[in-house]
């Protein structure tokens, strides 16, 4: 296993064992390789947005990491969170970005996954009041999910807030 940082960790002991995690914004996929291989997790998904961020990860995963003798799957997407069409169910984490790249991103995903998705982990690099506000703003998010837990996490010199929100 990697050590994870203290909020990547906090966000790990989040994780709903037997769910896909989805890693959004998944960068250098620390996270996403820890879940896989603790064998917790059936199905991982890294995605980000930068081609070559990907195509290094899952070649770093193949030699490196992938088991072929267990039951889980690994799933690289190369692509923007909010313009992904496939089907997002358990786990959604998006930390480490802004809060305007998260608002996309659940704005693109909730919509046509709202009914599979069964636990946000938010966490945003910036404006922490205008995601809040969002939160408050977003009637379809707000019918579908509640907030759960909040924790605050040091992190270089800083204390990040973690939010996790549950299906209803």
């Amino acid at each position: 296993m990697f050590k994870l940082s203290d909020r990547m960790q906090a966000v790990y002991d989040h994780l709903i064992p037997g769910e896909p995690v989805w890693d959004f914004c998944c960068d250098h996929g620390y996270l996403g390789l820890s879940a896989y291989r603790s064998g917790r997790f059936p199905e991982v998904h890294f995605v980000d947005q930068v081609p070559h961020i990907i195509s290094a990860l899952k070649e770093r995963f193949e030699q490196k990491h992938q088991k072929y003798e267990q039951d889980q799957r690994a799933f690289f997407w190369a692509q923007s969170g909010e313009s992904l069409t496939h089907k997002v169910s358990g786990t959604v984490v998006i930390i480490g970005v802004g809060t305007h790249t998260i608002a996309d991103i659940m704005r693109g995903i909730h919509e046509k996954n709202s009914s599979f998705i069964k636990r946000y982990i938010i966490s945003t690099h910036n404006y922490e009041e205008k995601l809040d506000a969002f939160f408050d703003e977003f009637d379809p998010f707000k019918s579908s999910f509640q907030f759960t837990k909040f924790c605050n996490v040091p992190e270089n010199g800083r204390v990040r807030k973690l939010l996790i929100f549950d299906k209803i």
